[in-house]
């Protein structure tokens, strides 16, 4: 009987705790270093800080590392290469290894090397030249290089400008190398417009190796030689692969612009999508999709969707500071894209958000000037395209943060997929949930100035089936006791956690474990 009772309890315990909400472990408080620049992910409850110390007269490099949301070693990461002083442009994890990337520049010679460190932060082998190229003479100018790692952590490419002085066209570099290291496919390209109409506007790379770039190619503006960007004239995708040559494709974008675009990919497949409008748009009117093949090295006809009425109709009446209303003449304003996903059944599904930022010029009576930004990250937008190019659903979730003078270190949001829902989180005002952490629907700001107890970290799941949300208060400032930044914070699918970075009068680091 008594072992009868006890498998019954037993039973209870087990269904209770598996009901239990998710929710974040936070680890003890941390010197504040307001410098910290990235979370690097390894593993289960082990990552690194990249940040600067806090001396004002010769700020250093440093790398920590945590177990557990607590500090166990950090290290300056030493700007030398066979004795020499060189730059520090990077420091990043591929394949689950931490790696600095340093420039020298010598002249017009610049060389790129890559370093490889290990649990300790101490340098692991030799460092090795990943490039070397030479800049126009009399180039000044620190050195423009990009890093970007393929989604499975397989392949790592440093990309970096050779800038046009006297000739029209930039030229850009690239090296792609596998976890060993070894390099599958290296060279220098040319964007045949004019590098003063041109802007890189996303990057992508492959796990089999392709690497693409996203270009947009503006008017020039009146009475100037430099790019109009509210004029564009081409969208081009770059392709790189190992086995074919670069070549360049233009989007079908015929009577109609694009304002953000982001890439993603699959084994088979790239797909390119983001926001359009027409010629005289002032925003965007919808929602553009194009696929391009990795068998064939081909790009689709381009799709253009329309932003249902309905959600332009559901636009807020309140004014923000700088625009009368987000809805402008049946347009939408200024979304950047913060996630994709490209599911099994060949659907993706998007999630977008707006933001802009503008600069007040004032004077006092005294006749001095004085320069203030304001930041504001507002609503999200999330909608599925189906395999054929359809719109399934359109979503959008009302949110206001606004900030000034802070670079919006508290604003914009963090999400991942899991279980087939994308999951949000974001700094939120909790007059804008009732008594039991429900949202009521109003639209009530968060800003850096909050008081604490009007501060909340909110949480919104998506189905990715249906485009069902649901949103309710996470988080009061009580658990946490601090502002959450989301814009550090960073989640590592290798392990299926989210490390939440928080700020007050300690840095603090909290594990979210979501499957």
């Amino acid at each position: 009987m008594r072992f009868i009772q006890f498998l019954f309890f037993l039973g209870l315990s087990t269904s209770f705790w598996a009901q239990l909400p998710l929710q974040i472990d936070w680890g003890p408080n941390n010197l504040s270093r307001p410098n910290t620049l990235a979370i690097l992910p390894k593993n289960n409850g082990v990552f690194f800080t990249f940040h600067y110390s806090n001396s004002s007269l010769m700020p250093a490099a440093k790398v920590s590392r945590f177990e557990n949301g607590m500090e166990v070693i950090s290290k300056k990461i030493e700007p030398r290469i066979d004795q020499k002083m060189v730059t520090l442009e990077d420091v990043f994890l591929f394949d689950n290894r931490l790696f600095a990337l340093f420039s020298d520049k010598v002249g017009a010679s610049v060389t790129l090397y890559l370093q490889e460190y290990d649990d300790d932060v101490d340098q692991y082998g030799l460092p090795f030249v990943v490039a070397s190229y030479v800049v126009p003479k009399g180039w000044s100018r620190n050195v423009l290089v990009t890093t970007k790692i393929s989604p499975s952590s397989n392949y790592l490419v440093v990309d970096y400008l050779i800038p046009a002085k006297k000739e029209t066209y930039d030229r850009f570099g690239y090296n792609i190398l596998n976890v060993q290291l070894k390099s599958i496919r290296e060279g220098e390209y040319e964007i045949p417009y004019d590098s003063k109409v041109t802007s890189v506007e996303a990057r992508h790379l492959t796990n089999k190796g392709d690497y693409f770039l996203g270009v947009s190619v503006f008017s020039k503006a009146y009475l100037s030689t430099w790019k109009d960007f509210g004029l564009v004239d081409k969208s081009v995708i770059i392709h790189m692969s190992a086995e074919d040559s670069l070549k360049i494709h233009e989007l079908d974008m015929v009577q109609t612009k694009v304002y953000n675009f982001s890439i993603t990919s699959n084994d088979s497949l790239a797909i390119i999508t983001g926001t359009w409008g027409d010629e005289e748009s002032k925003g965007a009117k919808g929602i553009f999709y194009s696929t391009f093949s990795l068998l064939t090295n081909s790009l689709d006809s381009t799709r253009f969707l329309e932003f249902p009425k309905e959600i332009l109709d559901q636009e807020n009446k309140d004014s923000d500071d700088i625009y009368s209303m987000q809805n402008v003449n049946g347009e939408l304003l200024n979304y950047a894209f913060r996630n994709i996903a490209l599911l099994p059944d060949g659907s993706i599904n998007v999630l977008a958000e707006q933001y802009y930022i503008y600069e007040v010029n004032s004077a006092d009576s005294r006749g001095m000037n004085q320069i203030t930004n304001y930041y504001n990250y507002n609503d999200c937008i999330v909608y599925s395209i189906s395999k054929l190019g359809e719109l399934n659903w359109f979503r959008k979730i009302p949110k206001k943060q606004e900030s000034i003078n802070d670079y919006g270190q508290f604003s914009s949001l963090i999400s991942y997929f899991s279980k087939g829902d994308l999951i949000l989180f974001f700094n939120d005002n909790t007059q804008n949930y009732d008594e039991l952490g429900t949202y009521k629907g109003t639209r009530i700001s968060f800003s850096n100035s909050l008081r604490y107890k009007e501060y909340c970290l909110a949480r919104t799941v998506v189905n990715l089936e249906t485009g069902d949300t649901k949103r309710n208060l996470f988080s009061h400032y009580d658990a946490i006791e601090g502002f959450v930044c989301l814009k550090l914070s960073c989640v590592n699918y290798q392990t299926h956690q989210v490390i939440f970075s928080a700020m007050s009068k300690k840095d603090k680091y909290g594990i979210l474990h979501f499957e």
